[in-house]
Protein backbone atom coordinates (compact mmCIF):
# COMPACT_ATOMS: atom_id res chain seq x y z
CA UNK A 1 0.00 0.00 0.00
CA UNK A 2 2.86 2.82 0.96
CA UNK A 3 4.57 1.88 -1.95
CA UNK A 4 1.89 1.89 -4.08
CA UNK A 5 0.56 5.27 -2.94
CA UNK A 6 3.81 6.81 -3.49
CA UNK A 7 3.96 5.76 -6.74
CA UNK A 8 0.65 7.12 -7.42
CA UNK A 9 1.55 10.77 -5.68
CA UNK A 10 4.22 10.97 -8.19
CA UNK A 11 1.93 12.20 -10.69
CA UNK A 12 4.65 11.40 -13.33
CA UNK A 13 2.40 11.43 -17.05
CA UNK A 14 5.73 8.97 -18.40
CA UNK A 15 5.42 6.28 -15.68
CA UNK A 16 2.45 4.07 -16.74
CA UNK A 17 1.75 2.11 -13.08
CA UNK A 18 -0.58 -0.90 -12.92
CA UNK A 19 -0.98 -2.89 -9.61
CA UNK A 20 -1.23 -6.68 -9.49
CA UNK A 21 -2.66 -8.23 -6.23
CA UNK A 22 -1.92 -12.04 -5.76
CA UNK A 23 -4.99 -14.30 -3.71
CA UNK A 24 -3.05 -17.31 -2.60
CA UNK A 25 -6.48 -18.89 -1.51
CA UNK A 26 -5.38 -19.50 2.14
CA UNK A 27 -6.54 -17.59 4.29
CA UNK A 28 -10.65 -17.02 4.77
CA UNK A 29 -10.80 -13.54 4.38
CA UNK A 30 -8.65 -13.36 1.21
CA UNK A 31 -11.41 -12.25 -1.13
CA UNK A 32 -12.15 -9.57 0.82
CA UNK A 33 -8.56 -8.30 1.07
CA UNK A 34 -8.79 -8.38 -2.97
CA UNK A 35 -11.89 -6.58 -2.55
CA UNK A 36 -9.93 -4.00 -0.45
CA UNK A 37 -7.06 -3.87 -2.78
CA UNK A 38 -9.44 -2.85 -5.81
CA UNK A 39 -10.95 -0.32 -3.89
CA UNK A 40 -7.53 1.46 -2.75
CA UNK A 41 -6.69 1.35 -6.70
CA UNK A 42 -9.57 2.64 -7.75
CA UNK A 43 -9.58 5.96 -5.12
CA UNK A 44 -6.00 6.19 -6.30
CA UNK A 45 -7.29 6.09 -10.10
CA UNK A 46 -5.21 2.90 -10.92
CA UNK A 47 -5.87 -0.16 -12.81
CA UNK A 48 -5.78 -3.46 -10.55
CA UNK A 49 -5.59 -6.92 -11.84
CA UNK A 50 -6.22 -9.53 -9.01
CA UNK A 51 -4.39 -13.12 -9.22
CA UNK A 52 -5.39 -15.80 -7.83
CA UNK A 53 -4.31 -19.27 -7.00
CA UNK A 54 -4.49 -22.27 -4.78
CA UNK A 55 -1.38 -23.12 -2.83
CA UNK A 56 -1.62 -26.40 -1.42
CA UNK A 57 0.42 -27.87 1.54
CA UNK A 58 3.53 -30.33 1.13
CA UNK A 59 4.43 -32.18 3.61
CA UNK A 60 8.60 -31.15 4.38
CA UNK A 61 8.34 -28.28 2.69
CA UNK A 62 7.77 -24.45 3.90
CA UNK A 63 4.33 -23.35 3.30
CA UNK A 64 5.89 -19.58 2.93
CA UNK A 65 8.29 -20.58 0.25
CA UNK A 66 5.64 -22.72 -1.75
CA UNK A 67 3.48 -19.52 -1.72
CA UNK A 68 6.36 -17.25 -2.75
CA UNK A 69 6.89 -19.89 -5.63
CA UNK A 70 3.61 -19.65 -6.77
CA UNK A 71 3.27 -15.70 -6.62
CA UNK A 72 6.19 -15.17 -8.22
CA UNK A 73 5.17 -17.71 -10.97
CA UNK A 74 1.64 -15.69 -11.61
CA UNK A 75 4.01 -12.50 -11.43
CA UNK A 76 6.47 -13.17 -13.86
CA UNK A 77 3.46 -14.73 -16.65
CA UNK A 78 2.41 -11.01 -15.94
CA UNK A 79 5.14 -9.03 -16.68
CA UNK A 80 5.91 -7.86 -19.88
CA UNK A 81 9.10 -7.25 -21.76
CA UNK A 82 10.83 -4.79 -20.36
CA UNK A 83 8.41 -3.92 -17.49
CA UNK A 84 9.63 -3.29 -14.01
CA UNK A 85 7.93 -4.87 -11.45
CA UNK A 86 8.06 -3.13 -8.03
CA UNK A 87 7.73 -5.00 -4.56
CA UNK A 88 7.60 -3.26 -0.94
CA UNK A 89 10.38 -5.55 0.70
CA UNK A 90 11.37 -3.29 3.11
CA UNK A 91 14.70 -3.27 6.13
CA UNK A 92 13.14 -5.49 8.50
CA UNK A 93 12.23 -8.06 5.75
CA UNK A 94 15.45 -8.52 4.38
CA UNK A 95 16.77 -8.50 8.43
CA UNK A 96 14.57 -10.85 8.42
CA UNK A 97 14.97 -13.18 5.29
CA UNK A 98 18.97 -12.89 6.21
CA UNK A 99 18.43 -14.67 9.28
CA UNK A 100 16.40 -17.46 8.33
CA UNK A 101 18.63 -18.41 5.51
CA UNK A 102 21.41 -18.22 8.43
CA UNK A 103 19.22 -20.50 10.79
CA UNK A 104 18.72 -22.89 7.21
CA UNK A 105 22.54 -23.18 6.89
CA UNK A 106 22.14 -21.42 3.53
CA UNK A 107 25.26 -20.06 1.72
CA UNK A 108 25.95 -16.87 0.28
CA UNK A 109 23.90 -17.26 -1.68
CA UNK A 110 21.30 -17.06 0.79
CA UNK A 111 22.92 -14.69 3.18
CA UNK A 112 22.84 -12.20 0.26
CA UNK A 113 19.05 -12.33 0.56
CA UNK A 114 16.76 -9.61 -1.77
CA UNK A 115 18.56 -7.26 -4.23
CA UNK A 116 17.68 -4.25 -4.64
CA UNK A 117 17.31 -4.77 -8.65
CA UNK A 118 17.79 -8.43 -10.25
CA UNK A 119 16.40 -9.24 -13.88
CA UNK A 120 13.23 -10.46 -13.79
CA UNK A 121 11.09 -12.85 -16.77
CA UNK A 122 11.68 -10.93 -19.62
CA UNK A 123 11.98 -7.58 -17.45
CA UNK A 124 13.39 -6.25 -13.82
CA UNK A 125 12.48 -7.23 -10.38
CA UNK A 126 13.35 -3.60 -8.26
CA UNK A 127 12.53 -3.36 -4.24
CA UNK A 128 12.78 0.49 -3.28
CA UNK A 129 11.94 0.51 -0.07
CA UNK A 130 14.56 -2.07 1.17
CA UNK A 131 16.55 0.66 2.67
CA UNK A 132 13.49 1.76 4.80
CA UNK A 133 12.30 0.77 7.90
CA UNK A 134 8.79 -1.21 9.19
CA UNK A 135 8.58 2.25 11.32
CA UNK A 136 9.39 4.44 8.90
CA UNK A 137 6.49 3.22 6.42
CA UNK A 138 4.29 2.62 9.28
CA UNK A 139 4.50 6.26 9.92
CA UNK A 140 4.14 7.58 6.48
CA UNK A 141 1.18 5.51 5.99
CA UNK A 142 -0.17 6.86 9.08
CA UNK A 143 0.50 10.42 8.76
CA UNK A 144 -1.41 10.22 5.00
CA UNK A 145 -4.73 8.52 6.78
CA UNK A 146 -4.52 5.72 4.61
CA UNK A 147 -5.77 2.62 5.81
CA UNK A 148 -5.16 -1.27 5.70
CA UNK A 149 -5.87 -4.54 6.27
CA UNK A 150 -4.02 -6.77 8.45
CA UNK A 151 -3.50 -10.12 7.78
CA UNK A 152 -4.09 -12.13 11.10
CA UNK A 153 -1.94 -14.94 9.94
CA UNK A 154 1.24 -12.20 10.94
CA UNK A 155 0.26 -13.20 14.20
CA UNK A 156 0.76 -17.20 14.00
CA UNK A 157 4.05 -17.53 15.71
CA UNK A 158 4.10 -21.31 14.43
CA UNK A 159 5.36 -19.76 11.24
CA UNK A 160 9.68 -19.10 11.48
CA UNK A 161 9.28 -15.96 10.25
CA UNK A 162 6.30 -14.20 12.38
CA UNK A 163 8.23 -15.91 15.45
CA UNK A 164 11.42 -14.41 14.42
CA UNK A 165 9.69 -10.48 13.83
CA UNK A 166 7.56 -11.19 17.02
CA UNK A 167 9.93 -13.00 19.22
CA UNK A 168 14.07 -13.04 18.03
CA UNK A 169 13.70 -9.59 16.32
CA UNK A 170 13.01 -7.30 19.42
CA UNK A 171 15.49 -8.67 21.81
CA UNK A 172 18.20 -8.38 18.83
CA UNK A 173 17.58 -5.09 18.69
CA UNK A 174 17.47 -4.41 22.50
CA UNK A 175 20.83 -5.42 22.27
CA UNK A 176 22.21 -3.72 18.48
CA UNK A 177 19.39 -1.19 17.79
CA UNK A 178 21.21 -1.06 14.57
CA UNK A 179 21.18 -4.83 13.77
CA UNK A 180 18.82 -4.17 10.28
CA UNK A 181 21.16 -1.81 8.94
CA UNK A 182 24.59 -3.56 9.77
CA UNK A 183 22.80 -6.91 8.65
CA UNK A 184 21.71 -5.42 5.01
CA UNK A 185 25.15 -4.22 5.37
CA UNK A 186 26.87 -7.80 5.01
CA UNK A 187 23.84 -8.79 2.62
CA UNK A 188 25.67 -6.62 0.18
CA UNK A 189 28.84 -8.22 0.60
CA UNK A 190 28.28 -11.34 0.13
CA UNK A 191 25.84 -10.79 -3.41
CA UNK A 192 29.30 -8.94 -4.19
CA UNK A 193 31.37 -12.35 -3.06
CA UNK A 194 28.84 -14.35 -4.54
CA UNK A 195 28.79 -12.63 -7.95
CA UNK A 196 32.71 -13.15 -7.91
CA UNK A 197 32.47 -16.96 -7.17
CA UNK A 198 29.75 -16.93 -10.45
CA UNK A 199 32.27 -15.43 -12.74
CA UNK A 200 34.57 -17.84 -11.69
CA UNK A 201 32.44 -20.44 -11.71
CA UNK A 202 31.30 -19.71 -15.55
CA UNK A 203 35.16 -19.44 -16.28
CA UNK A 204 35.86 -23.18 -14.79
CA UNK A 205 32.41 -24.57 -16.55
CA UNK A 206 33.58 -22.62 -19.97
CA UNK A 207 36.55 -24.97 -19.85
CA UNK A 208 35.41 -27.70 -19.03
CA UNK A 209 32.25 -27.53 -21.75
CA UNK A 210 31.77 -29.93 -24.57
CA UNK A 211 28.55 -28.34 -26.04
CA UNK A 212 25.91 -28.23 -23.18
CA UNK A 213 27.87 -31.26 -21.04
CA UNK A 214 31.28 -31.01 -19.26
CA UNK A 215 34.50 -33.01 -19.50
CA UNK A 216 35.39 -35.07 -16.63
CA UNK A 217 39.32 -34.09 -17.23
CA UNK A 218 39.08 -30.40 -16.49
CA UNK A 219 36.50 -30.55 -13.43
CA UNK A 220 39.09 -33.12 -11.70
CA UNK A 221 41.99 -30.82 -12.14
CA UNK A 222 40.00 -28.35 -10.27
CA UNK A 223 40.28 -27.62 -6.45
CA UNK A 224 37.32 -29.31 -4.77
CA UNK A 225 35.91 -25.83 -3.93
CA UNK A 226 36.18 -24.77 -7.36
CA UNK A 227 34.81 -27.76 -9.00
CA UNK A 228 31.70 -27.32 -6.71
CA UNK A 229 31.21 -24.17 -7.48
CA UNK A 230 31.45 -24.73 -11.82
CA UNK A 231 29.09 -27.81 -11.34
CA UNK A 232 26.26 -25.08 -9.47
CA UNK A 233 27.22 -22.24 -11.98
CA UNK A 234 26.53 -24.63 -14.34
CA UNK A 235 23.26 -26.37 -13.89
CA UNK A 236 22.30 -22.62 -12.82
CA UNK A 237 22.92 -21.44 -16.39
CA UNK A 238 20.96 -24.19 -17.56
CA UNK A 239 17.62 -23.04 -15.49
CA UNK A 240 17.28 -25.95 -13.50
CA UNK A 241 16.88 -25.80 -9.53
CA UNK A 242 19.95 -26.35 -7.70
CA UNK A 243 20.73 -29.45 -6.04
CA UNK A 244 21.55 -29.37 -2.01
CA UNK A 245 24.64 -29.64 -0.56
CA UNK A 246 24.94 -33.72 -0.10
CA UNK A 247 23.51 -34.00 -4.15
CA UNK A 248 26.11 -31.32 -4.85
CA UNK A 249 28.48 -33.42 -3.32
CA UNK A 250 27.64 -36.97 -4.71
CA UNK A 251 28.13 -34.96 -8.40
CA UNK A 252 31.61 -33.64 -7.30
CA UNK A 253 33.24 -36.46 -6.27
CA UNK A 254 31.72 -40.20 -5.64
CA UNK A 255 30.19 -39.62 -9.33
CA UNK A 256 33.07 -38.30 -11.13
CA UNK A 257 35.23 -40.90 -9.15
CA UNK A 258 32.42 -43.87 -10.67
CA UNK A 259 33.81 -46.47 -13.33
CA UNK A 260 33.19 -45.61 -16.83
CA UNK A 261 30.51 -47.75 -17.98
CA UNK A 262 28.58 -47.57 -14.75
CA UNK A 263 26.53 -44.98 -15.93
CA UNK A 264 25.71 -43.72 -12.68
CA UNK A 265 23.48 -40.41 -12.06
CA UNK A 266 22.39 -37.84 -9.16
CA UNK A 267 18.58 -36.85 -9.57
CA UNK A 268 16.96 -34.34 -7.54
CA UNK A 269 13.63 -32.46 -8.25
CA UNK A 270 12.75 -34.21 -11.75
CA UNK A 271 16.57 -33.01 -12.50
CA UNK A 272 19.19 -35.39 -13.24
CA UNK A 273 23.09 -35.11 -13.78
CA UNK A 274 24.43 -38.47 -15.40
CA UNK A 275 28.19 -39.71 -15.82
CA UNK A 276 28.43 -40.82 -19.32
CA UNK A 277 32.03 -42.10 -20.43
CA UNK A 278 34.21 -38.60 -20.22
CA UNK A 279 30.76 -36.20 -19.65
CA UNK A 280 28.56 -35.26 -17.27
CA UNK A 281 25.08 -34.34 -18.87
CA UNK A 282 22.50 -32.45 -17.15
CA UNK A 283 18.54 -32.96 -17.99
CA UNK A 284 15.15 -33.80 -17.09
CA UNK A 285 15.03 -36.68 -15.28
CA UNK A 286 11.70 -38.27 -17.14
CA UNK A 287 14.15 -38.00 -20.26
CA UNK A 288 16.90 -39.75 -18.49
CA UNK A 289 18.76 -42.66 -19.47
CA UNK A 290 17.23 -46.01 -17.52
CA UNK A 291 21.22 -47.83 -17.03
CA UNK A 292 22.28 -47.84 -14.23
CA UNK A 293 20.45 -47.46 -10.26
CA UNK A 294 19.19 -44.12 -9.06
CA UNK A 295 18.20 -44.63 -5.55
CA UNK A 296 17.90 -42.21 -3.07
CA UNK A 297 20.44 -42.42 -0.30
CA UNK A 298 17.74 -41.52 2.43
CA UNK A 299 16.80 -45.31 1.72
CA UNK A 300 19.17 -47.97 2.00
CA UNK A 301 19.87 -50.28 -0.40
CA UNK A 302 18.49 -53.82 0.05
CA UNK A 303 22.28 -55.22 0.94
CA UNK A 304 22.31 -52.48 3.70
CA UNK A 305 18.58 -53.75 5.05
CA UNK A 306 19.72 -57.23 5.08
CA UNK A 307 22.96 -55.99 6.90
CA UNK A 308 20.81 -54.44 10.06
CA UNK A 309 18.81 -57.40 10.17
CA UNK A 310 21.54 -59.89 10.10
CA UNK A 311 23.24 -57.41 13.08
CA UNK A 312 19.80 -57.26 15.00
CA UNK A 313 19.71 -60.59 15.00
CA UNK A 314 23.12 -61.25 16.18
CA UNK A 315 22.72 -58.76 18.95
CA UNK A 316 19.61 -60.77 19.87
CA UNK A 317 21.46 -64.35 19.41
CA UNK A 318 25.12 -63.77 19.64
CA UNK A 319 27.01 -67.09 19.64
CA UNK A 320 24.60 -69.85 17.72
CA UNK A 321 23.90 -66.65 15.35
CA UNK A 322 27.15 -65.96 14.50
CA UNK A 323 28.91 -69.24 14.75
CA UNK A 324 26.26 -71.18 12.47
CA UNK A 325 24.45 -68.38 9.99
CA UNK A 326 25.89 -65.05 10.52
CA UNK A 327 28.81 -65.02 9.04
CA UNK A 328 27.75 -66.56 6.08
CA UNK A 329 25.21 -64.13 5.30
CA UNK A 330 27.36 -61.18 6.06
CA UNK A 331 29.66 -61.92 3.30
CA UNK A 332 27.21 -63.10 1.00
CA UNK A 333 25.46 -59.43 1.34
CA UNK A 334 29.19 -57.70 1.53
CA UNK A 335 29.78 -59.41 -1.74
CA UNK A 336 26.27 -58.73 -3.94
CA UNK A 337 26.81 -55.50 -2.45
CA UNK A 338 30.38 -54.79 -4.03
CA UNK A 339 29.12 -56.30 -7.44
CA UNK A 340 26.33 -53.48 -7.56
CA UNK A 341 28.78 -50.74 -6.19
CA UNK A 342 28.58 -47.31 -8.33
CA UNK A 343 25.38 -48.06 -9.56
CA UNK A 344 23.75 -46.63 -6.61
CA UNK A 345 23.60 -42.96 -6.50
CA UNK A 346 21.24 -40.12 -4.72
CA UNK A 347 18.00 -39.24 -6.29
CA UNK A 348 14.98 -36.67 -5.53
Amino acid sequence: MALLAALARLREPRLRIRAVHVDHGLHPGSRRWSAHCRAFAARLGLPLKVLRTRVSRVRGQSLEALARAARYELLAGELAPGEILLTAHHEDDQLETVLLQLFRGCGLPGIAAMPEVAAFAGGTLARPLLTASRARLLAWVTSCGLEWVEDDTNADERLDRNYLRRRVVPLLRERWPGIAKTVARSARHAAQAQQLLEASGRRDAARAADGGRLLLGPLRALPPGRRRNAVRTWIAASGFPLPDTRRLEEICFPLLAARSDAHPRVAWNGVVVQRDSQHLTLGSAARATTRGSCRSHSRRTWPERWLLIIAGLALMYPKPFLDYVGIALIVVAVVIHKLRRGKIHAAA
